[in-house]
C-alpha cells in the first residue's frame, strides 16, 4: 500500500514539477520507474486536467477544461496510447498549410480519403500537378488555397478568401506542414563534430528559416484559428485539433551533434510559440506538435528513413486521439514523446 501510494505520489511529482523531478526520476528502481511511466501515459486521458475557460468564436464563453501538458522526460522512452478520439470524418473541414507536395501533400491525400473536405493552400498562382490529380479525383472532396506563409498579406487575403468560403461552416482542423531548409548550416564551413564541412549560415539563412518556420506558423494561427470550430452535433470533447509540424532537431536535449542553426532554432522556436498556443487557445482548440521522422521528401533530397504515407498515418493517428482530455505535447508519427 504504501509503495503503491508513494508511486502515485511519485507520478503527481513529476507532473507538477516535471524538470525538478527528472534527476529524482533517473534514480528510481525500475520497477517504479515503469509505475511512473505507466501512469505518466495516461495523462490526457481525462485523469488530469487545468480549469480554464475561453471564448469561443461566436462569442460564448467555453467551459471546456484544459487537459495537463503531457512533456517528455530525457532518456526515458514515453509512448501514449492512440485510441480513436476525435476523429476526421466526412463532418471535418481540414486546412492543410503547405499541401502542394511532400508531407503536406499526403495529409491532403489521406484526410480527403477519410471523407473529410480539405482545402489545400498552395504558393502563388501555381498549383502543383500531384495536387491537382487528387483535385480531379471525384472520390475526394479537395479545394486549392492560394498563401504564402511568410508573407503577411498573403496570409490576411487567404483567410478572408476562406471564411467568405466556409459561411457557417468551421474549420475543424488546421494542419501546418509549411516550412524551409536552408542551405546554409555550419559554424565557419570547417568539418566540426564528425560533420563533413558544410556552407556557413548567414544572417539571411537564419532570418529567412525564422521567417518561414516560425513567425509564419504565428500569423497562420492569428489568421485561421479565428474560423475554428467543432464540427456540427459532435460531443463537447471533440475541440477543433491545431496541429504544427515540427522536428526533433527543434529538442535542446535531443542536439547532440550541433550545426544545422538556421533550421534547429527555427524549430525550437516554433516549439515554444506552439507551447503558447496551446494556453492561450486552451477551451477553444486542442494543440498538438508533431515530428514526422526522417522522411524521403523533396526537403530532405530524396534521403531518409520512411515514405511519406507512413509518417502521415502516425501523425494523423495522434492528431485523432486528441481531444480537450489530451493535453499538449511534441509527439513523433511512432507515438513516443520527444523531450524539449
Amino acid at each position: 500500500m504504501l509503495c503503491r501510494l508513494w508511486r502515485q505520489a511519485s507520478v503527481a511529482a513529476v507532473l507538477i514539477f516535471p524538470r525538478a523531478t527528472t534527476v529524482a526520476f533517473a534514480a528510481l528502481p525500475p520497477t517504479h520507474k515503469t509505475s511512473v511511466i505507466k501512469n505518466l501515459s495516461t495523462v490526457g486521458t481525462g485523469a488530469t486536467s487545468l480549469s480554464a475557460t475561453g471564448t469561443t468564436t461566436n462569442g460564448m464563453e467555453s467551459k471546456i477544461e484544459a487537459a495537463t501538458p503531457v512533456n517528455g522526460i530525457p532518456g526515458q522512452d514515453i509512448k501514449e496510447e492512440q485510441p480513436v478520439r476525435n476523429p476526421i470524418t466526412e463532418s471535418s473541414t481540414v486546412l492543410v498549410v503547405g499541401g502542394g507536395r511532400g508531407i503536406g501533400l499526403e495529409f491532403v491525400h489521406q484526410c480527403a480519403g477519410r471523407g473529410a473536405t480539405v482545402i489545400a493552400t498552395h504558393r502563388g498562382s501555381d498549383i502543383s500537378t500531384d495536387l491537382k490529380t487528387f483535385m480531379d479525383d471525384t472520390r475526394y472532396n479537395i479545394e486549392a488555397l492560394s498563401l504564402d506563409v511568410g508573407d503577411e498579406e498573403s496570409i490576411a487575403n487567404a483567410a478572408k478568401e476562406l471564411k467568405a468560403r466556409l459561411g457557417d461552416r468551421p474549420l475543424t482542423h488546421v494542419i501546418h506542414s509549411a516550412g524551409t531548409y536552408m542551405k546554409g548550416m555550419s559554424f565557419d564551413g570547417t568539418s566540426r563534430g564528425g560533420r563533413p564541412p558544410q556552407p556557413v549560415v548567414t544572417k539571411e539563412d537564419m532570418m529567412t528559416t525564422y521567417l518561414v518556420n516560425a513567425v509564419g506558423p504565428l500569423l497562420v494561427a492569428q489568421a485561421f484559428a479565428p474560423l475554428m470550430g467543432p464540427a456540427p452535433g459532435s460531443d463537447e470533447k471533440h475541440l477543433p485539433v491545431y496541429s504544427i509540424l515540427t522536428s526533433k532537431v527543434g529538442s535542446v536535449y535531443d542536439n547532440t551533434s550541433g550545426g544545422t542553426y538556421a533550421y534547429r532554432s527555427s524549430k525550437s522556436a516554433l516549439n515554444n510559440i506552439a507551447k503558447s498556443l496551446s494556453v492561450d487557445l486552451a477551451g477553444e482548440a486542442s494543440v498538438v506538435l508533431l515530428h514526422p521522422g526522417f522522411v524521403r521528401t523533396d526537403m530532405t533530397g530524396g534521403k531518409g528513413l520512411i515514405d511519406t504515407p507512413e509518417s502521415v498515418s502516425g501523425m494523423l493517428r495522434a492528431v485523432e486521439t486528441t481531444d480537450a482530455t489530451v493535453g499538449f505535447r511534441f509527439v513523433d508519427f511512432k507515438a513516443c514523446i520527444i523531450p524539449w
